[in-house]
């Protein structure tokens, strides 16, 4: 063999292929619990595979020098399509950078590729050394111009440090799956650089900008962990949980993590459009499709195309408007209101809803079909009572970005204030917590938060009424209903006050008076 070129003879299909002969020879009998683990297990032993590779056509016996070591990474993976070097090297650190990906601009579809390479460098590392961290600073995966990889050899060193970790106990090498952390830290720096793309004059403000993702929950880190699988994937995710948990941020942050990031990322409330509005919302309208209509627009499917649309409270949508949803998300085309041209469009649907749509199934009110067209990837985001765990650092970011925005020096919560804010159910989430903090914060006499502004009564002086108008609440609450109600009932009979009389068992004439209560449109409901 070539002593030079110990790998002249792989290719990155070769290389691949390594990996499937090395499954082929496990799966019988493998004992892995999860599926990653048989993944970490597989390419553990191809790299021992491909150290001895490089044993023997070195003559190297006993343990490798950090010169040797640096020397097989760098000739494997050159050999393979790569230009990598070892840019600094010293007992505790090897330092590699290279500009081209061996797998070519295709590697963005698959960033778990690159901690193949990390298995691959850390088990080599590890069963020469003991133990090695591999750390990721930056990969050509997720949109940089070059990889930067470090692998370090000295525990103590690199404590701080977001890497997979690779031990040996000299007979088999364990690896330890990758620090949520790491992925978090990922999709915020996703995030603020499109941030800034779309914001150019705001500068780099990350104090401001950065995402929010707050994850020191299992439950959060599942979904950060289901955010990094699913986005370099086509497929569409319906997002469920309660209002203010931050739906849209996790669509953003899929967009974000997606080879789709450099398009545009187009977010539409359906809740927020009247019923007779959304298809022209949706797919837009010609001249003349009706009075109004002096030009013609775009839709949000037209402005979105080559990205992402995220359509939330999708489960507002009349069901006219879920069977044109439907249409578009089977045949990938449509027609703008008024017109008759087919229009195409490439776009990845992300849909949210803060309600049961099974329960809204069974009732009628959404269509099935269109719940298995949206609902490929379901993730879930709990509401923050369950995730006590993020309530603290949630904090913190918020009170950072607070002084950040008022340009005032950073407030903090007396342990009082702070055991009043854990005790409280939140039943608006993330976004209640923000406003609440945001309203203690600005009536914070000093540089500390004594009083928690939980309620949204009138600030007399420094004080709030402390007595809620109780007969009020409940009044605008049942106000509420029933205006619910009615739009329900117009939309479900065609605008016939007759039929909706008779299903709300009530005169015709009440139901004149509840729709001029409501300002709904008489004469729509004319029967």
């Amino acid at each position: 063999m070539n002593k030079l070129r110990p790998f002249n003879h792989l290719t990155p299909e070769r290389y691949l292929q390594l990996f499937v002969e090395q499954a082929s020879g496990m799966a019988q009998g493998a004992t892995c619990s999860t599926l990653e683990a048989f993944i970490h297990k597989i390419v553990l032993n191809s790299s021992e595979t491909l150290e001895d590779i490089y044993r023997k056509s070195h003559g190297i016996k006993g343990t490798l020098t950090m010169y040797d070591f640096g020397e097989l990474l760098v000739n494997l993976k050159n050999a393979i399509g790569g230009e990598f070097q070892v840019t600094e090297m010293d007992e505790n650190c090897l330092h590699l950078k290279t500009s081209r990906c061996p797998f070519g601009a295709s590697v963005e579809s698959a960033p778990a590729l690159c901690h193949m390479t990390s298995s691959i460098f850390g088990g080599i590392a590890a069963r020469n050394y003991g133990y090695a961290k591999v750390e990721l600073k930056k990969r050509i995966a997720l949109g940089s111009d070059h990889c930067d990889i470090c692998i370090h050899r000295n525990p103590k060193k690199c404590e701080q440090i977001i890497g997979d970790e690779y031990f040996s106990d000299g007979i088999k090498v364990i690896a330890e799956v990758r620090a949520p952390s790491d992925i978090q830290k990922r999709i915020e720096e996703r995030l603020h650089s499109l941030w800034i793309k779309d914001n150019p004059s705001s500068g780099d403000d990350k104090a401001e900008t950065q995402s929010g993702f707050v994850a020191q929950s299992d439950a959060m880190r599942a979904v950060l962990k289901c955010i990094e699988v699913v986005a370099p994937t086509q497929v569409p995710v319906l997002i469920s949980g309660e209002t203010g948990v931050g739906k849209e941020v996790v669509a953003r942050a899929i967009h974000a993590m997606s080879p789709r990031r450099e398009q545009p990322f187009i977010a539409v409330n359906c809740g927020s459009i009247p019923h007779n509005l959304v298809e022209t919302e949706l797919f837009g309208h010609e001249a003349g499709a009706f009075t109004d209509a002096k030009t013609a627009c775009e839709g949000r499917f037209e402005r979105a195309n080559k990205g992402t649309l995220f359509l939330d409270e999708v489960n507002s949508l009349s069901l006219k408007a879920q069977v044109a949803l439907l249409r578009v998300l089977q045949v990938h085309h449509f027609e703008r209101v008024g017109g008759k041209r087919l229009i195409s469009c490439d776009v990845r649907v992300i849909a949210a809803t803060n309600q049961n749509l099974s329960e809204a199934i069974q009732t009628g009110q959404f269509r099935q079909d269109l719940f298995y067209r949206l609902n490929v990837v379901p993730l879930y985001i709990p509401p923050l009572r369950e995730r006590p765990d993020d309530l603290i650092p949630l904090t913190e970011l918020l009170l950072t970005r607070f002084a950040k925005r008022y340009q005032i020096e950073k407030k903090s919560l007396t342990t009082t204030a702070m055991n009043r804010l854990l005790a409280h159910d939140w039943v608006g989430n993330v976004r209640e917590l923000e406003n609440v903090l945001e309203r203690s914060f600005l009536f914070a006499e000093d540089t500390v938060i004594h009083r928690i502004f939980f309620d949204l009564s009138p600030i007399t002086g420094s004080t709030l009424n402390p007595i809620p108008d109780i007969k009020r609440a409940k009044k605008v609450a049942a106000d509420k209903v029933e205006r619910q109600i009615l739009e329900q009932a117009i939309q479900q009979y065609s605008g016939n006050v007759e039929t909706i009389a008779n299903f709300l068992k009530l005169s015709k004439r009440a139901i004149y008076q509840k729709l001029h209560y409501h300002g709904l449109d008489n004469h729509v409901c004319m029967p």
